[in-house]
């Protein structure tokens, strides 16, 4: 990979905080495109643009705003399929976590045997049958996996193979949601067991049962709510007892450290939420993260970069001690 493409999805579709949208926005404000540009040559592509307008109040029989998730989603699959990603690696920069189906639905028509990371403090693989509350952000594995159909959603042509699937970091599953996955025999590694284990191990164990030959590649879709709600505040759907920050920053650096880490989602960050000072801890922790995740995507092999400021403050203050 020769350099980095940032895409905008201010899709907000998949649950009733408005705010997720401006995240795009905000990121950028912070300065994102200029600190990826001192990792390697990065292109802002600006935001998808939904080609609709909907004022959708009420669900259908099971999924709220399911016109405007079946349409964004698409829309979204659309775009990243018209992308030149050959040499490129992509960011996509949301938004609430439903557009992971159009993310990774595109992405599939490039990599079509790529292995998901799915890192989120909850497991985004409900049915509409079994979700409680109806948000598509809960949904869009199902759809991915080809295990709900909707009038809405009848676009999709690719399915994710369950084998390829890893959850990291989840606590808060529906009942739902533990039926599938066993069923399934899906890879569920929960935030207990990453700080039991360790990031390193339970990523090399993980991406070796979904490609013991290490040539498929690789994309995170990584939701801010996976971080403990003592690190984040700007977020929708805050969970306790998340992964320590180390063992999130290390997941990265495992991944991007294989070489075959491609792409990656950033979702749920929204602005709205908390206090100035608390939104400002949260985007400076985001930012963080993806700079040294990416950071070392691009300098796998050679020097690593000292441990983030942030990072390195909080684990010596006894934090997680």
């Amino acid at each position: 990979m020769k350099d980095i493409k940032v895409i905008g999805i201010p899709f907000d579709f998949g649950q009733d905080h408005i705010g997720v949208r401006l995240a795009p926005h905000v990121l950028r404000e912070a300065n994102l495109i200029p600190r990826l540009q001192n990792i390697v040559k990065t292109e802002d592509l600006g935001d998808i643009i939904f080609p609709f307008k909907l004022v959708e109040a009420k669900k259908d029989k099971y999924i709220k705003h399911s016109l405007g998730a079946g349409l964004g989603t698409k829309a979204i699959s659309d775009r990243l399929e018209e992308e030149d990603l050959s040499k490129s690696f992509l960011l996509n920069v949301g938004g609430d976590h439903g557009l992971g189906l159009g993310t990774i639905h595109g992405l599939l028509s490039h990599h079509p045997e790529s292995v998901v990371v799915w890192a989120d403090a909850h497991g985004d693989i409900n049915t509409p049958e079994t979700s409680p509350s109806g948000n598509f952000h809960g949904m869009p594995l199902a759809f991915l996996l080809g295990l709900s159909q909707h009038p809405h959603f009848g676009w999709i042509r690719r399915k994710l193979l369950p084998n390829k699937l890893i959850f990291f970091g989840p606590r808060d599953l529906d009942e739902g949601e533990k039926d599938i996955i066993a069923r399934h025999n899906i890879q569920y590694y929960s935030s207990e067991d990453i700080n039991r284990l360790g990031a390193k191990e339970v990523i090399e164990m993980a991406l070796h049962k979904a490609d013991p030959f290490g040539i498929c590649p690789i994309h995170l879709s990584f939701d801010v709510d996976v971080f403990d709600q003592m690190d984040i505040d700007s977020t929708g759907t805050k969970v306790p007892y998340g992964p320590k920050l180390e063992e999130l920053f290390l997941m990265g650096g495992v991944l991007a450290e294989t070489g075959r880490l491609k792409s990656m989602d950033l979702v749920e960050l929204n602005p709205q939420i908390g206090d100035a000072a608390s939104v400002e801890r949260s985007i400076a922790l985001v930012l963080e993260f993806v700079e040294a995740t990416l950071g070392q995507v691009f300098h796998a092999g050679k020097e690593k970069k000292p441990m983030p400021a942030m990072l390195e403050a909080r684990t010596t203050s006894g934090r997680y001690l």
